[in-house]
């Protein structure tokens, strides 16, 4: 089951021509819905599963950025398709997903629906941390990797550390496991959990420490052995919160 667009534009041109390339070039989106009018469009996206609008900006009766203000909950993403090159910062205030110049480069369209592939991923996999982080009965969380979901007790993740867009999760007798996801986005999920952020690049559970080494710039021992730096700016915490 592929995605469900919407196309908002005032020209029928641009609306038949935009489909015409979706069709050919993006075979992900497997349903094109067409809308006039801001006003319109505001009624297909309440009564109907969208998950991309191509919005165009100027449109006589509202434009695209009415349509946004009026529509409530955005609950799907926006790729801007206008002439105009002047709107693109505002485009960034909408967390627009991309910004398409008419007419349509079918390349820079592909690029953009491949966009929505990336963050409808990532938003899955975050989704699933987050409900099974909520879980607090067994406190077993799905860690999603690339090509399986890995359940394990929370208890026993020993540390995480940042692979710059990457977080890599050290478990208690098992391999570690590389997830999509910087550091901070675990560090929310763990926020009321016993892990605590040693570093920019360390979140340690707080039950494995084995030791607090004062001496070489400040480290914990962790109960598989590895040594985690603590930041110089968080000596002073570590100081009040394990001494």
């Amino acid at each position: 089951m592929g995605y469900h667009a919407l196309i908002i534009d005032d020209e029928a041109g641009n609306r038949e021509f935009l489909a015409t390339q979706i069709k050919q070039h993006c075979p992900s989106i497997s349903k094109v819905r067409e809308s006039s009018s801001a006003a319109e469009g505001i009624l297909v996206v309440k009564n109907n599963d969208i998950d991309v609008v191509f919005l165009d900006i100027e449109m006589p009766g509202g434009s695209g950025f009415d349509f946004l203000n009026q529509v409530g909950e955005v609950n799907f993403h926006i790729i801007f398709v206008t002439a105009f090159d002047s709107y693109a910062l505002k485009a960034i205030k909408y967390s627009a997903l991309d910004y398409l110049l008419k007419p349509v480069d079918p390349l820079e369209l592909v690029q953009a629906v491949e966009k929505l592939h990336r963050n409808q991923s990532e938003k899955e996999r975050l989704e699933l941390l987050k409900y099974n982080l909520s879980n607090r009965e067994d406190r077993r969380i799905a860690l999603p990797t690339q090509d399986e979901v890995v359940f394990v007790l929370i208890g026993d993740i020993i540390r995480l550390e940042a692979e710059a867009n990457y977080t890599r999760i050290f478990i208690d007798k098992n391999p570690p496991l590389l997830l999509s996801g910087n550091i901070g986005h675990f560090e929310r999920f763990l926020h009321d959990t016993r892990f605590y952020r040693t570093h920019q690049s360390h979140l340690i559970n707080k039950d494995h420490i084995r030791k607090y080494i004062k001496t070489e710039g400040g480290y914990f021992l962790m109960s598989d052995g590895t040594q985690v730096p603590v930041a110089r700016l968080k000596k002073e915490e570590v100081k009040r919160l394990f001494m």
